[in-house]
Order: C-alpha cells, then structure tokens, then sequence
C-alpha cells in the first residue's frame, strides 16, 4: 500500500466496533476544550490518551502512505464513520464490450480497489500475473529452452536472425465475475465483521476462478487451463491412483524438454491428495509427506480436477489482469430484494495462457 507498513500487532488491535465506541464516548468538539489536559474528542493516535484508538493509527498512516480517500476511509466525526480501509461506498463503474475483449471505463464514481492480491496460491506457484494491463489484449513473448545458445567459428553466424525460437502468446481480457450477498441485519449492524466477511466472500470466488481456468479452463467462455492446452505433455495412470514410477516419468518428460526441474511444483485435488499417501517407493518409504513429493513442493487445490496430477514450471504460464478488482453493490445495477438483503459483486478481467505448454505434464487417474 504505497509503502505503508503496519505492524502485526497494531492490526491485531483493530476494531471498527472499538473505535465507534470510543468515538461516542469521546466526540469531537470544535474549540479549545476548558480543561486543556482533557482530550480533544474523537479519537487520538497516542496510546496513553484515553482516546486513542488504533484505527486512528491505521487512518493516520494510510494518509501518510498517499493512499486515496477512498480506498483508506476516514473519521468525519459521526460515530458511524467507516474506518477501515476500504470505500465507504462501493459504487460501479461503467462496462463496455468491444471486439478485443471486455475493459473498464473509468468514471467520476468509479471506485476501484487496489491493494487485493487476486490469487495467492497462483503467486506461490510463481505465476507470471502482470497486473493493470490496458487495451482489452496484451502480448507476451518468451524463449524456448532447446537451443538457447551456440558456438560459431570466426566469420561464421546463425542464418536466422536470432538464436533458439521466440515464442509469442496473445492474451485477451475475460470477465470473471463472483456474486455474494449479506442480509440487512448484518450489514447495518454496528461491527467490523460484516465488512470483511463479505469482502473474504468476494475474493474467494475471484481466487477460486482464476486457479479454476488456470488448472482445467475449457475455453469457453473461460480462458482455456493447462489440462485443455495443446502440447501439453500427458501420462494415463491406468488406475485411481498413479505409481511412482509414472510420477517419475511426468518428470522425465519435462526433463526430455530441458525444463528446469528446481522450480518444478505438483499441483493436486485434496482427494488426489489422500490417495498420493498411499504411493511408495522400492523400500515402502512414502513419497509424499504433505508438503513435497519426490523433492519437489506439492500444493493441494480444489480447483485442480480430482483425477488429475498437474506437474510444471509455473513461471511459464501467465495471468494477465485488466485494469484492477473492481467491487460494487448490486443495488446500483437496480437489484433491489424485499427482504433488505444487498448484493455485491467483484469483477476481475484476465486471460490465461502457457508461454511454454511443453513444460507442463499432466496426469490422469480414472477415477
């Protein structure tokens, strides 16, 4: 957050509810206070005045840090000031279609939030994830491993123009969309929780389709997942579960292809994950502890198809985001329940594509 940092602790204290407490306890007053040793209302940054209050800390700094208004909050005096750092008003901003994909068009109420990391898991794989991409269609281009270099005599020179093969990928913006909806108890009561229950509620369903169309998108609408790629290489298990030996000869397709093994991930379904307990090696030892296998770090997804072992460099494929996660309250399409009840939705625009599909093996169980 534009170089902001905010300590563990601080963040631990943070309570929208205990600084609305504190804020009616201690309401802002205009004008020097009689007795000067007093404290002034509202609420204090300093930890031995009665009033302070550690979302003032956070609003401070925030303010510090340049972030917008509205993105960081603030007190306005009112106890109900909204003092987490988030838009006090999500509001939507104008979508348009065109022939190169789906791209926002900003207005004066769009309001935008920033600092949301899309897909943690994707970033741990070391997906490449160029963020605030413009155009509706962006290119990538990258080398391939076979011939990445050679030796020439003197005089002597590649009759190509350059050495190895480049290869190129074109990626177009998707609408990716995840809905959730809060009661009107629990949006008008007085606490942090609702907030952040809904925003975990958005981003979950942001997060879970992305790694979704990363593992096993079709194509369409979706973008198109490693599983459905073509030159991907694959391995038929023949069983519900596969053998050591098959997991060792996904990595020697890679091998074959030059890929590098150091920063090769397994990617699997829970359910995959359980049966691969079960696989042992020459002297009954397991191969997989929960965390790696055969050496390498296996990461668990529900996303992953429950059949499939997924196995690759994860810095050959891209996710390229359009714009920024953009959230908005469904009200202000003109969704209005009897009930109270408000929806919103978050909406991230991105593609998916492999720079390398050769470095990616799958496996299939059949069952």
């Amino acid at each position: 957050m534009a170089g902001v940092e905010i300590s563990r602790d601080l963040l631990s204290q943070f309570s929208v509810l205990g600084a609305v407490r504190t804020a009616i306890k201690f309401p802002v007053r205009s004008g020097v206070p009689e007795n000067r040793y007093a404290p002034v209302g509202g609420l204090s940054t300093c930890k031995y005045e009665e009033n302070y209050s550690p979302a003032a800390v956070v609003s401070e700094a925030l303010k510090l840090g340049s972030i917008p208004t509205e993105l960081r909050g603030c007190y306005d005096g009112s106890p109900d000031a909204l003092l987490l750092p988030l838009p006090s008003d999500l509001k939507r901003a104008t979508i348009t279609q065109s022939n190169t994909g789906a791209n926002l068009v900003g207005t004066a109420q769009q309001e935008l939030i920033e600092a949301l990391r899309p897909s943690p898991l994707l970033e741990s794989l070391g997906v490449l994830m160029p963020q605030d991409l413009t155009g509706g269609t962006c290119q990538l281009v990258g080398m391939d491993a076979a011939a990445p270099s050679a030796w020439y005599a003197d005089g002597a020179g590649p009759a190509a123009p350059g050495i190895g093969s480049t290869l190129g990928l074109e990626l177009k913006a998707r609408t990716l969309l995840s809905v959730t909806e809060i009661s009107y108890q629990a949006l008008h009561q007085v606490s942090d929780r609702a907030e952040s229950m809904l925003l975990n509620d958005l981003l979950s369903g942001v997060r879970s389709g992305l790694e979704a169309a990363v593992f096993a998108g079709t194509g369409a609408p979706q973008p198109t997942g490693v599983i459905n790629t073509v030159g991907v290489q694959t391995v038929s298990y023949g069983a519900a579960s596969p053998t050591r030996a098959q997991l060792l000869s996904q990595l020697d397709q890679l091998a074959a292809v030059d890929v590098d093994l150091a920063a090769v991930q397994w990617v699997v379904h829970p359910r995959m994950a359980v049966k691969l307990y079960s696989v042992v090696d020459a002297a009954s030892r397991p191969i997989y502890d929960g965390q790696t296998m055969l050496g390498l770090p296996v990461k668990v997804s529900s996303s992953c198809p429950a059949t499939k072992v997924i196995v690759g460099d994860w810095r050959q494929c891209a996710v390229p985001i359009f714009g920024r996660l953009e959230i908005a309250r469904a009200g202000a399409l003109g969704v209005i329940r009897a009930d109270g009840a408000e929806r919103y939705r978050a909406l991230v625009l991105a593609d998916v594509g492999l720079l390398r599909p050769a470095a990616f093996s799958v496996g299939t169980a059949t069952s």
